[in-house]
């Protein structure tokens, strides 16, 4: 859904007769298109702050989320923005507003983490221009609409950090390039920056663990019931008890990905409306997919297309209150695919 858009206010403009008094620079804000605004007067007046929650242990497979907004620490100078809109999260438009994230390792070394791929609309608001305002001398702005914060993989424990962006690239669309200035409305004249929020950490820890055992062989063109293939087990490896599932439609269940053609898509098939639950105790494990009496009916027909090896990628999905995913996976496997 579309974004409103906000009215614009129109402020009047009044002229003081004082000749005889100069204007203290320390009270009167200086006019957002100064001849002296430069790249750098802007970077060291606005500051993009991140908000960030007091509780900073996420669980593998869930999200670090962090708030961010824009405020102008000078106390005489107003600065021209954009507001974020349709388009502002992937950066199809400006402002790009975004967060990219690193996960240190045992070294200590900080690594960058892709986001994940997701789709949307082709279709967003091109007229960025239209959504310029003033910051006022020590005004903020919350970036809240068209920001997409989540998007990462923290399957690991250990520490990640968040990092948010805030950038003014005056682009005219997908392609990325800059609009000529005559097209940047009220912006025109205004330099390109970009914004950075200090680093927030977060822990990741990992209660449960899964684990995936290829059972046997696909054989090109026979079919062969997924659970005769594989074996998922999970493990509660926290200090706690934990409730687990099996496989069902609306709850717990497993998600296999190949990275190849070499056999077709998993289609599970007398997939239960309802898990059955389990309570693990720390340190104790069970099956919940490919054998065992906790295992549901879901199942699926697999069949192989053409000789190889590949790698499977087997996922445990966690039900949540929220509309996001958890999902805990495994490290990759290698499935074989015979004649």
């Amino acid at each position: 859904m579309r974004a409103a858009l906000p009215a614009l206010a129109v402020a009047g403009l009044f002229a003081v007769l004082a000749p005889a008094v100069q204007p203290d620079p320390k009270l009167d804000p200086k006019p957002a298109n100064d001849a002296a605004l430069t790249k750098q007067v802007i970077e060291t007046d606005l500051k993009l702050v991140a908000v960030a929650p007091k509780e900073r242990v996420i669980e593998a497979g869930t999200q670090a989320y962090i708030g961010l907004k824009l405020v102008n620490t000078s106390k005489t100078r107003a600065h021209k923005v954009v507001k974020p809109g349709d388009g502002s999260e992937c950066g199809w438009r400006d402002p790009w507003v975004h967060v990219t994230a690193e996960q240190r390792g045992v070294d200590g070394a900080w690594t960058a983490l892709k986001p994940r791929a997701y789709g949307r609309c082709g279709l967003f608001d091109f007229n960025w221009p239209k959504d310029t305002i003033e910051l006022k001398p020590g005004a903020e702005l919350e970036l809240k609409d068209w920001y997409h914060p989540a998007g990462f993989d923290f399957q690991y424990p250990g520490t990640v950090r968040l990092v948010g962006h805030y950038e003014h690239r005056a682009v005219g669309g997908k392609n990325g390039q800059p609009r000529p200035d005559a097209e940047r409305g009220a912006m025109a004249g205004v330099p390109l920056f970009a914004l950075r929020t200090e680093p927030v950490e977060f822990e990741v820890v990992r209660p449960l663990d899964v684990r995936v055992k290829v059972k046997k062989v696909l054989k090109v063109g026979v079919e062969t019931k997924a659970s005769d293939v594989l074996e998922i087990t999970v493990t509660n490896t926290s200090k706690v008890r934990r409730v687990v599932g099996n496989v069902a439609t609306n709850g717990y269940g497993v998600d296999i990905a190949l990275y190849s053609d070499l056999a077709g898509q998993l289609a599970f098939k007398d997939v239960p409306v309802y898990s059955t639950e389990k309570t693990l105790e720390p340190g104790e494990s069970v099956v919940v997919f490919g054998g065992g009496t906790f295992a549901s009916a879901a199942d699926g027909p697999w069949k192989g297309l053409k000789a190889g090896s590949a790698r499977v990628r087997v996922g445990y999905s966690i039900p949540t209150n929220s509309s996001a995913t958890h999902v805990v996976y495994e490290p990759d496997a290698e499935l074989k695919v015979e004649e």
